[in-house]
């Protein structure tokens, strides 16, 4: 959705942009083509790798910084950057990330099963397999995957402890039927990326902190590509265009809602036939976007 991108930043004040998911920096470098001379730009990705990659592929003058989401509003708060004007999450998986099949993002793809995007910290998926209960991996399936087999899923996990993408693939597979298989496998893979990576809450912290950082005039504007990740956009965005979220019946609004934006998107952007022909990853993804007043 690189032209809905560049449309949104087109009005908005000269200042910083922050790319919050920079990868290899392609909705970066189209917004700088695009709007010359508007912003200084500031990258971040939590995915060490992905900034290697990233500073092969910028302009040196492009600021990467290697964090994770929630880290993103105290590094600025600590910064003298200049007036924020434009923030872009993309919340999508990186090709590369997929493609390289010793991350273990992909079950297309043989290796163990890692799911970390930050592989100098943590733990990966496949050391953690042993000590699941099977009320835990229920829960992860059903909260982070909405996938109907859970409870079925999870107790081959616990009878087989997988500890390759092939391995837990074959489960999939065998439970759900080579007819539901794909996506089926695609849930499952992205729950438990989710888990390992804590990435709704990352997500939701960072929209909460980086949101009063922004600008009058300025604009911040989040892609998705499930319904969790929308809902929490949606939410958040909601609040801080003051829209109270306390339900009814409470004397007192305790959620901090407060109007400091303005929401532009009463529906999210969808990408157009063509874009989904050229990138089918692309089918489910939302554009959402909100002018700070």
């Amino acid at each position: 959705m690189v032209k809905e991108v560049v449309s949104v930043f087109a009005d908005v004040p000269e200042g910083v942009f922050i790319d919050a998911t920079i990868g290899l920096g392609g909705h970066a470098l189209a917004v700088e083509r695009d709007l010359p001379g508007k912003f200084i730009f500031f990258g971040f990705d939590r995915d060490g790798e992905m900034i290697e990659l990233a500073k092969d592929n910028l302009p040196e003058s492009y600021r990467l910084f290697k964090m994770t989401y929630s880290q993103i509003p105290l590094m600025l708060e600590g910064e003298n950057t200049g007036p924020v004007t434009g923030v872009l999450f993309d919340l999508g998986l990186n090709s590369m990330q997929l493609e390289r099949g010793e991350r273990g993002f992909s079950y297309h793809e043989k290796s163990f099963l890692d799911f970390r995007f930050d592989r100098s910290s943590g733990q990966p998926f496949h050391r953690m397999v042993d000590k699941f209960s099977l009320l835990e991996l229920v829960n992860i399936l059903k909260t982070y995957g909405q996938e109907k087999n859970a409870r079925a899923i999870s107790r081959a996990i616990i009878d087989q402890r997988p500890k390759t993408t092939d391995g837990l693939a074959a489960i999939i597979r065998k439970i759900v039927g080579p007819r539901n298989y794909n996506k089926a496998a695609s849930r499952v893979f992205q729950a438990f990326r989710i888990y390992v990576n804590n990435e709704l809450d990352e997500f939701e912290k960072a929209l909460r902190g980086i949101i009063p950082l922004i600008s009058k005039g300025g604009r911040i504007a989040v892609i998705s590509y499930h319904s969790l990740e929308d809902g929490i956009a949606k939410k958040i965005l909601r609040l801080f265009s003051g829209k109270c979220q306390c339900g009814p019946g409470r004397g007192i609004c305790e959620c901090g809602a407060r109007r400091i934006i303005d929401i532009k998107t009463k529906k999210p952007f969808r990408p157009n036939e063509m874009e989904i022909r050229k990138n089918p990853r692309a089918r489910s993804a939302r554009l959402r976007y909100a002018e700070k007043i």
